[in-house]
């Protein structure tokens, strides 16, 4: 309770300060673009993986279309304009996109990038880190200590959110930092305890993907949602390869933009993703992005309020 409202007197005095206005004037005068990363916006309760409230999305949507000049990734470099630049970008394709989000852009009449996971929209399955959240949520506490990790010791005292959130971060990160082949050895001893008793969060299908109007730009999230600064360039290269089949064979759209998972790459994918023909390749780094260049840095959007949504656009 009390960090709740420690958090919302922040915010609330954020609003009152005019800082806002502050930092879009700053933002303007800079020329750089805030790449707005969104994941999901739901109902959905989920104290590890927990959306955006629609009403929030469409309350910062109504600010950002008053604010911004907000662009499509191939809109950037144009001409000038009289508002600071914004993108919005989705990543890993959840099926409450055309839900919740896509109702709300169209509402404002706001662009915005999508990459999807292909892997994922063809076998209808989220991310492994999604589907242990899913699991997390679901599941008692004597399912959960029966996950058995080599060299994972924590184990889930109650069931409290607390307890659960905490887990679910040391877990995720145990697993997170490892090549696929090492994590994918791990991962069998929880895969065996989801079996058809745990839902698992709904993913947007191929051919939903390929429904969505013109206005949401497509773009890979890596074809499996590897942590690629961890993997081999062979491994990446094997990875973009089978993502550009998919755009060529099941999307019928050009490859030319690449979102890295969990903002980890080496320097020599860049080059790779370059010479493959992309050329918007997206990041995380918390920070504004410079809209000459082909790779531009992300800042991760989350919050239970406008403000809160506002200060995280803005780089507080």
């Amino acid at each position: 309770m009390a960090k709740a409202f420690v958090k919302k007197l922040y915010v609330s005095t954020f609003a009152l300060l005019g800082a806002d206005r502050r930092r879009v004037r700053q933002l303007l005068k800079s020329s750089q673009v805030a790449v707005l990363n969104f994941h999901r916006v739901s109902n959905d309760e989920n104290p590890f993986w927990a959306p955006m409230k629609p009403e929030v999305f469409d309350e910062f949507c109504s600010w950002l279309a008053r604010t911004f000049d907000v662009r499509p990734l191939s809109g950037l470099g144009g001409q000038r304009s009289d508002r600071p630049v914004a993108v919005i970008s989705f990543d890993d394709g959840y099926h409450d996109f055309i839900e919740y989000a896509l109702p709300i852009l169209s509402k404002h009449s706001l662009p915005c990038n999508l990459n999807v996971i292909p892997q994922c929209a063809e076998t209808g399955l989220p991310i492994w880190n999604v589907r242990l959240y899913d699991l997390l949520n679901a599941a008692p506490v004597e399912t959960i200590n029966q996950i058995d990790l080599p060299g994972f010791e924590t184990r889930l005292g109650d069931k409290s959110p607390g307890a659960k959130i905490k887990f679910g971060l040391a877990i995720s990160r145990f697993l997170k930092n490892r090549p696929r082949v090492e994590r994918q050895k791990l991962w069998q001893n929880i895969e065996s305890l989801m079996k058809d008793r745990i839902a698992a969060t709904k993913m947007l299908s191929t051919d939903e993907i390929k429904d969505l109007p013109d206005s949401v730009e497509i773009g890979a999230h890596s074809f499996s949602h590897e942590s690629m600064g961890f993997e081999t360039n062979d491994f990446f290269e094997k990875d973009l390869k089978e993502c550009k089949v998919y755009f060529d064979e099941k999307l019928k759209k050009p490859l030319n933009i690449y979102a890295f998972p969990n903002g980890s790459y080496r320097e020599s994918q860049i080059d790779l993703l370059r010479k493959g023909g992309v050329n918007k390749i997206l990041l995380v780094g918390e920070a504004f992005a410079d809209p000459a260049r082909d790779v531009l840095e992300r800042r991760t959007m989350y919050g239970d309020s406008l403000n809160e949504v506002k200060m995280h656009a803005l780089g507080y």
